[in-house]
């Protein structure tokens, strides 16, 4: 029994070291957004959020799901820790945008290409050629759109502990240290929640051959990575922050991303001695934060050398994007064999969620 136990255990590390190795090919993803600079600030702003349309919705629906493993909270001093992961099924709608679309100022698509490019969900072919123009119509450079990843779903693993406390209610901790994921930058988790029935303050409540819980949980998720856009020519002389910055770092340039999320659901389900099923509906949201950090060349326009000189802009993007709040359905189950436990649940939103894991669970 024991080898058993082993068994599935070395499997589930085994998936969630998958899943954070998935995880970051999709984050990999934001070192081709440094790109978007060469066409300065404003412009580049726009692309990225448009790239990383699947990110606010994908990781939130992905983080919110896997809390439960029944309907009724844990027994007092009940005890789990599960290794669970999600995978958010991006729609073909989220994975490619025009644009055409975009009203950019700097850029234009290249005659000969479609306006049609992915979005970090999308294919993992080469987008368009663009053209990156000053404001008087001088050609500057010309770059690809990034590709896609070529998988459409967002991946969120988590590493969750369970714990029961008095008055029938139990809290959830989640928790993953700033880890470097190879080369794919740095990962971080942290999250909560807690359940609490109300069966027990239902008139007959203690007769009804289901349980009936509320929970309410927060995720945190962060990720950094490392960007590379080198200087190429020599900076021009009529550039605005030759004086605020003369020397700058090329070296530092990073983009630092920040997903919160928040789920409230309302469960009912039945607990039997081998397996529990639950479902119930919810609400949820999700909120994401990029920064470009840095000093990064972005091509100008000078006579005397066309198409060699560069000005220097710092920290050039921040912006924050708010998922598609929705009301969801969800439905699960615990399989219990021994101290043993297998998980999945299932979610119905924007981005339909698949959820599962194993565990220990006790009580």
């Amino acid at each position: 029994m024991l080898h058993f136990y082993r068994r599935f255990l070395k499997i589930g590390f085994s998936c969630m070291i998958m899943a954070f190795i998935a995880t970051g090919t999709v984050y990999a993803q934001l070192g081709d957004i440094g790109a978007f600079l060469r066409a300065g600030a404003d412009d580049a702003s726009i692309l990225t959020k448009e790239y990383l349309k699947p990110f606010p919705t994908g990781f939130g629906t992905g983080l919110n799901a896997g809390w439960s493993e029944e309907a009724a909270p844990k027994k007092k001093l009940g005890f789990s820790l599960q290794i669970r992961s999600s995978l958010a099924i991006v729609p073909s709608s989220d994975q490619e945008f025009d644009i055409s679309t975009l009203g950019l100022t700097n850029m234009e698509v290249a005659p000969g290409n479609s306006p049609i490019t992915p979005t970090i969900a999308g294919n993992d072919s080469p987008g368009p050629e663009m053209i990156v123009s000053d404001g008087n119509g001088n050609e500057l450079t010309r770059f690809n759109m990034p590709e896609g990843t070529g998988f459409a779903f967002v991946p969120a693993p988590t590493i969750q502990a369970n714990i029961g406390l008095i008055k029938n209610t139990d809290i959830s901790i989640r928790y993953f240290p700033e880890t470097d994921i190879s080369d794919f930058g740095k990962f971080s988790v942290f999250g909560g929640a807690i359940k609490h029935d109300i069966t027990q303050w239902l008139p007959g409540g203690n007769v009804l051959p289901v349980d009936i819980s509320v929970m309410l949980g927060y995720n945190k998720i962060g990720v950094d990575a490392g960007l590379e856009l080198p200087a190429d020519g020599t900076r021009d002389p009529n550039d605005p922050n030759l004086t605020s910055n003369p020397n700058p770092d090329f070296s530092s340039q990073e983009v630092v991303t920040d997903t919160e999320t928040f789920v409230l659901n309302a469960l009912v389900g039945k607990s039997l001695p081998f397996v529990s099923v639950y479902g119930g509906l919810g609400y949820q949201k999700a909120t994401f934060d990029l920064n470009m950090n840095g000093d990064y060349p972005v091509p100008s326009y000078n006579p005397l050398t066309p198409g060699d000189d560069y000005i220097v802009v710092s920290d050039p993007i921040g912006f924050s994007m708010d998922s598609e709040t929705s009301v969801h359905a969800l439905a699960g189950f615990r399989l219990k064999l021994g101290f043993l436990a297998i998980y999945g649940e299932a979610t119905l939103a924007n981005y339909f969620t698949a959820n599962a894991g194993i565990g220990l669970s006790i009580r």
